[in-house]
């Protein structure tokens, strides 16, 4: 975390690129369940991943849930 100021704010840790490829691709694979992203959103760091995990589990179907099982052993 970074300190000093009145809140302290998590410091956000780069994925992989490989990460960020496999994440991305299950984003555009799985477009129903990231109904609320922005066109131009992109992944980037893990926190990143861990939403299109979340999201997967929350809103996709048996393959969006493997996908996210698979995605998750690879953070």
């Amino acid at each position: 975390m970074i300190t000093g100021s009145a809140i302290d704010l998590p410091v956000r840790v780069e994925a992989s690129p490989e990460l960020i490829a496999r994440a991305t691709a299950l984003v555009q694979q799985f477009s129903e369940c990231f109904w609320f992203r922005h066109p131009d959103a992109t992944v980037r760091f893990t926190d990143d991943v861990r939403l299109v995990i979340e999201h997967l589990r929350d809103y996709g179907d048996k393959k969006a849930w493997a996908a996210a099982a698979d995605l998750q052993r690879s953070l």
